[in-house]
């Protein structure tokens, strides 16, 4: 029996909005009931399909994650070689995911658990929540992805201002029960000085939202991290 999802009781909402308002994003603790965290926690954990995502000189590129660690040790070399010679001067990435709103969209899979949860972030309750807190009434819907990050895995700086795509926020639902701080990836946020104002390790049951553009990225993930950051991510947006 699936898990009917739903938010956390909350009376913090005017020091969300004011935290908010003063730093342009904000960490709202306990966000989703108990159950329903676990419940989305635990249809991640159990996953088998994952995509292996990265850029490829501007091309997002999706590799079947299983496909990827099956390859010759020499191919795999060359695989990270390439991925990693191109953050040292742009943009780049490199984590599993599973593309929800395609799925939902394209109705991949009909039935399941995943179209619950893109159907949740986009529910009444979810939205009208956001736009409370971040006072963007523009927002109309959230794209999603789950995402995975293990060791060796890395977001680089950038500010997710894309023209067109009507993105006035970003969000990260925290999925990941147990984490340590010297594991890596943290949400951080630089300062334009090159200090860090800001680093936010993963919390479970924890929702960040940021307003875009903001510089951001997520700290490589330790190689001996025992554990995968899970979590659900994606933009609050003025369309689809």
């Amino acid at each position: 029996m699936k898990t009917q999802l739903s938010l956390a009781d909350r009376n913090d909402i005017d020091d969300l909005q004011k935290y908010f308002a003063q730093h342009r994003r904000v960490q709202i603790p306990e966000f989703l009931s108990n159950d329903s965290a676990q419940a989305i926690y635990q249809a991640l954990h159990t996953q088998k399909q994952w995509n292996l995502v990265w850029n490829d000189n501007g091309k997002h590129v999706d590799m079947d994650y299983a496909g990827v660690m099956q390859l010759p040790r020499a191919q795999l070399t060359e695989l990270r070689r390439k991925v990693l010679n191109q953050a040292e001067h742009d943009f780049q990435y490199l984590y599993s995911n599973i593309p929800l709103y395609d799925i939902y969209r394209d109705k991949l899979l009909p039935g399941h658990f995943f179209n619950d949860i893109y159907e949740f972030i986009n529910s009444a309750s979810v939205l009208d929540l956001a736009r409370s807190i971040t006072g963007f009434e523009q927002i109309r819907f959230a794209d999603a992805q789950a995402t995975r990050y293990s060791a060796g895995h890395f977001l680089t700086e950038h500010d997710d201002n894309v023209e067109g795509k009507g993105r006035l926020a970003a969000y990260v639902l925290n999925l990941t029960p147990e984490w340590r701080p010297d594991w890596g990836g943290a949400l951080m946020f630089p300062e334009s000085s090159g200090g860090f104002c800001e680093g936010l390790y993963p919390c479970f049951n924890a929702l960040n939202i940021f307003a875009v553009p903001q510089r951001h990225l997520v700290s490589m993930v330790s190689s001996f991290a025992t554990k995968h950051r899970y979590s659900i991510t994606g933009w609050l947006r003025t369309r689809e």
